[in-house]
């Protein structure tokens, strides 16, 4: 029980994300202690998880947010405060995913403005809202969720992933008077929901020669929200079963 009496907010975890890491993530910190905030922009998938993890004999509440929207993002933060007294822990999972995202010259402004206020500009001010109840709980911990994709694809995508990998570093600094710890997560492609010739696509791409599965990040994201990695920070790790040696 390593998060035993923490509270964490974890964004975009109502499951309807790629391989539901943010359900997974909520799952996990729970199981280490952690009272859980389950925010997501469906509201009613965030209170079926919540409730889902209550039933486990944890504690966890579900609310809907959209991170694009600061009234959203302060009454995500008031409901942790309601609930649980504070927040320690924030997780920005919440993002866009691949699709029309994968090729940038086809894209409108307002297109690159969506993927950028989802997938580099909420986690900012996520952290930014969050950051007085850690301060006043004696510090905090946040973990970005990158992706490998900012090292070995192209597209808007990346461009949204590499901007948050330096956001990673800008709020690591900006918050180490606060003691607030800032690090970042890269996955690989969580091959639970792909078809079979796309699992052996990328396979061959990897040097560990299985399917990536939520919970392999689990134990990489708990290390992260916990004392053990009290001297990391400013850092993304990257967890995809050796993809991203190749850079194309």
């Amino acid at each position: 029980m390593r998060l035993e009496g923490k509270v964490a907010i974890v964004t975009g975890a109502g499951g309807a994300g790629v391989g539901g890491l943010g359900v997974v993530y909520a799952q996990g910190l729970a199981s280490e202690g952690a009272s859980v905030v389950v925010s997501d922009i469906d509201g009613e998938a965030a209170v079926r998880t919540a409730e889902a993890i209550a039933a486990t004999g944890a504690r966890a509440i579900g609310v809907c947010c959209d991170v694009t929207s600061n009234d959203d993002i302060d009454a995500m933060v008031q409901a942790a405060d309601n609930e649980f007294g504070g927040i320690d822990i924030l997780v920005n999972n919440a993002g866009l995913a691949r699709g029309k995202w994968s090729e940038a010259l086809i894209l409108s402004a307002d297109e690159w403005m969506e993927i950028l206020a989802v997938n580099t500009v909420a986690p900012i001010m996520c952290a930014k809202a969050c950051a007085e109840s850690m301060r006043n709980r004696g510090g905090g911990v946040i973990v970005n969720q990158s992706s490998n994709g900012a090292l070995i694809d192209a597209g808007a995508y990346t461009v949204s992933k590499l901007a948050l990998n330096g956001v990673t570093k800008v709020l690591a600094d900006e918050f180490s008077g606060d003691n607030i710890r800032v690090n970042g997560i890269a996955p690989g492609v969580m091959t639970a929901k792909l078809p079979e010739e796309q699992v052996q696509r990328l396979l061959a791409r990897q040097t560990v020669r299985r399917p990536g599965q939520p919970e392999d990040l689990v134990g990489l994201l708990v290390y992260l929200c916990s004392d053990e990695s009290s001297f990391m920070n400013g850092q993304t790790v990257v967890i995809d079963g050796g993809m991203a040696r190749i850079t194309k």
